[in-house]
């Protein structure tokens, strides 16, 4: 199952339900497989909303966590390294580590290995091996592995058996896939997921003979009508289900609306748990990294249907945007929670539904659940927005932010600002919630001043939470960089990994999901490695807790600046305290703030105040961006 969305046309009927019209003729017994190298700290919820939605279906269905499995197999630490390194997108390594077991031989090793030296590097770190180690286990370990699981007589009991494939997935699917099906002839596989989205999962169906069916985008609907036409021997000509060796099927017209979203079953996560007592929760997690319930209230991208940020992939050509009512999302949580005991809580939404702040949260800051919520949310959002997010339990956040360049963010469409992003940052930061964000770079139409802007303003943002890095963007299939022939995107090829993963006879620019490509007017990579010198030194003052705070006092304020290893303290009276009051909780300008000045008119002009918060500015405890100012100091008292 994916994510991804069609726009329904308003003439269509309502969305199709989830509950089954009519009981199969038989119950069929159907495995959903996560592989390696899905993360193992977290159940996978496209296998447990499946599994759900089987079992409602009147099929019987289990979840095989092998990324468990695999990970007591290759050591809890070493696994989690290869599941999460940054550089995935680049060369691959999980991918190509079971190529070998999927197709044998791709490409010499030699030419990896040539193409990627860094591989070996990790590996060595990692897993305590040279090249050579690599190698035998990408060419011997790791196919025995995939043999051993698929000699298990278990197999044989199954009707059929699903594998969904997201990130790193597709070479380990494909590879036991590809097994079961030399021992298990009779048992019907299938295939899903965000990596056979599309054009990508109607060409493995083409060339990959072993994969009965493909279902290409949501499979809600899709799945169990699959499994019904499978129970009753009927034949299989639904829409979004493609065969091998047989003509492609039209896009899946089974998409849920919002409706629909609240019909869904809560996933089934009880294997997973299983999973990690057969073979060891200290074998397999990470210290000190917490189990984290995935949990889906939406779909689609709000701002996306309107505005697609122009280098994002997701939700493929669609960004229809749909959520589970607020009384809906509460009611799964709690179940969820009731069950497994979990206290942080992931949601793998795109986006915030903005709804949710006076429905949902509204409802879990009644409760008082000591829960610990991660969301995505757009980077617009208010001071009291984020205390009402903080009362609900949302402790952690992804904002989008991507950028402190108010002409970058234009480029890249992000309906944002520099103020608008540093606000975020300040109030996240006071109401203790911690973002999870990065820099940009590489869009068409940038300068170099751009980044030496941002160069300047990092030192004052020392006491807000930094960003992991600064990095080119990714040019990814389905983004409008991508899709979208205006944008001076030229030689888009894709990334030279997939030659050393996927065999010749695949077509790889069907099956690529990250392209190579040259663009022009974009800043140089020098600028880039100063960012990222930038942000290492504010990793580092943020680490040695730098703050600027404002004490508030009546007709008094004063900043104390610890920014530096050179503590100072500002005072501001009269209407100055007032003016630079004015700036805390948004970004206002000079007119703005001269209206919320208690001192006369005559006395404090637009101009006076003018020159008070450019001095501001000067000072580094405030920024101003196109006009409009924000203070950077953020409250002392914490219950301000």
């Amino acid at each position: 199952m994916t994510r991804t969305e069609i726009l329904l046309s308003p003439s269509r009927p309502a969305a199709p339900s989830t509950e089954p019209d009519v009981a199969p003729t038989r119950s069929l017994r159907v495995a959903m497989v996560n592989m390696p190298w899905a993360r193992v700290n977290a159940p996978s919820i496209q296998c447990g909303l499946l599994q759900s939605i089987a079992r409602r279906a009147g099929h019987h269905c289990d979840t095989h966590y092998l990324n468990i499995e695999f990970a007591a197999f290759l050591g809890g630490p070493g696994y989690d390294k290869f599941a999460m390194m940054d550089s995935l997108r680049l060369h691959f390594l999980g991918e190509w580590l079971f190529s070998y077991a999927a197709f044998g031989e791709v490409m010499p090793t030699s030419e990896y290995l040539t193409t990627y030296p860094e591989v070996v590097a990790d590996w060595s770190e990692w897993m305590g091996g040279d090249a050579d180690h690599l190698v035998t286990t990408q060419r011997e370990t790791l196919p025995e592995w995939i043999a051993d699981c698929a000699a298990r007589p278990e197999w044989g009991g199954y009707d059929v058996i699903g594998f969904t494939s997201t990130f790193l997935q597709t070479t380990a699917a494909l590879a036991l896939g590809r097994a079961i099906r030399q021992a298990h002839p009779q048992t019907a596989l299938v295939y899903g997921g965000a990596n056979f989205d599309s054009d990508m999962g109607l060409e493995y169906a083409r060339k990959l003979p072993w994969l009965d069916y493909v279902v290409a985008g949501e499979g809600d609907v899709t799945f169990p009508a699959l499994l019904n036409a499978i129970a009753d021997g009927r034949e299989v000509r639904i829409p979004g289900v493609h065969r091998y060796g047989e003509p492609p099927e039209p896009p899946s017209t089974g998409l849920l609306g919002p409706s629909g979203l609240d019909e869904l079953p809560v996933p089934a996560y009880r294997d997973y748990f299983d999973a990690l007592d057969r073979f060891g929760r200290e074998e397999v997690l990470v210290p000190k990294d917490p189990i984290r319930l995935p949990v889906e209230f939406s779909r689609g991208c709000w701002w996306g249907a309107k505005h697609h940020c122009t280098f994002c992939g997701l939700n493929a050509l669609n960004m229809a945007f749909r959520s589970k009512s607020g009384p809906r999302a509460v009611d799964e949580l709690a179940s969820l929670l009731r069950e497994y005991r979990v206290v942080h809580v992931d949601a793998v939404d795109n986006i915030l539904d903005m709804r949710y702040l006076t429905s949902f949260c509204a409802e879990m800051a009644e409760r008082h659940w000591d829960v610990n919520m991660f969301f995505e949310v757009k980077a617009n959002l208010t001071r009291e927005q984020v205390r009402t997010m903080k009362l609900a339990g949302i402790m952690r956040v992804q904002p989008g932010i991507e950028s402190l360049s108010s002409n970058v963010l234009r480029l890249m469409r992000k309906g944002s600002s520099l103020l608008i992003n540093v606000r975020l940052l300040k109030w996240a930061r006071y109401y203790g919630i911690r973002v999870a964000w990065n820099l940009l770079a590489g869009f068409p139409g940038e300068k170099d001043e751009d980044y030496t802007e941002q160069l300047r303003l990092i030192p004052l943002l020392h006491h807000l939470e930094p960003p992991t890095g600064c990095q080119r963007i990714w040019l990814e299939r389905f983004s409008p960089y991508f899709t979208d022939e205006s944008f001076p995107m030229q030689n888009k090829q894709p990334q030279e990994s997939y030659r050393h993963i996927f065999p010749a006879y695949l077509d790889h620019a069907k099956i690529a999901y990250f392209y190579r490509y040259e663009s022009p007017g974009t800043c140089s990579n020098a600028t880039i490695a100063k960012m990222n010198d930038a942000i290492d030194t504010w990793q580092e003052r943020d680490e040695q807790n730098a703050t600027l705070v404002v004490q508030r006092l009546p007709g008094r304020l004063t900043i104390i600046d610890k920014r530096t290893s050179e503590p100072r303290r500002l005072v501001l009276t009269g209407w100055r305290a007032d003016a630079y009051d004015a700036c805390g909780d948004t970004a206002r300008t000079p007119a703005k703030v001269r209206e919320r000045v208690g001192a006369d008119e005559s006395e404090v002009s637009v101009e006076r105040v003018t020159d008070f918060l450019d001095g501001c500015c000067r000072a580094g405890i405030m920024i101003s961006d196109e006009g409009m100012y924000l203070g950077l100091a953020l409250p002392e008292n914490p219950g301000w």
